[in-house]
């Protein structure tokens, strides 16, 4: 599973393996590793990993098929999107 997220995310990127394994300080043989599940990457590199392709660890490890993890917003980012939320409701109701 691990293996298949990193190929499809660096595809989705448009990325080599050499370009990832650059961007990561490993050889293009890790990240061949990486993808065919012959070699595990470290705590460090997924980390690096899921920040290269905006990801969470979640996802990067196959417990969830979505991305992004909403439950990270802090909460005046949550507040920020409720209210931009509000707006957009009360500008639609206006416009009928």
């Amino acid at each position: 599973m691990l293996g298949d997220r990193i190929k499809l995310l660096r595809k989705e990127q448009k990325i080599t393996q050499e370009q990832l394994a650059d961007w990561l300080n490993v050889s293009r043989s890790s990240i061949k590793g990486y993808e065919n599940d012959g070699v595990e990457p470290s705590l460090n590199v997924l980390i690096k990993i899921a920040d290269r392709f905006n990801v969470s660890l979640d996802y990067l490890l196959g417990r969830t098929e979505e991305k992004h993890n909403v439950n990270l917003l802090d909460e005046y980012t949550k507040e920020i999107l409720i209210k931009v939320y509000e707006i957009i409701k009360d500008y639609k109701m206006t416009k009928k």
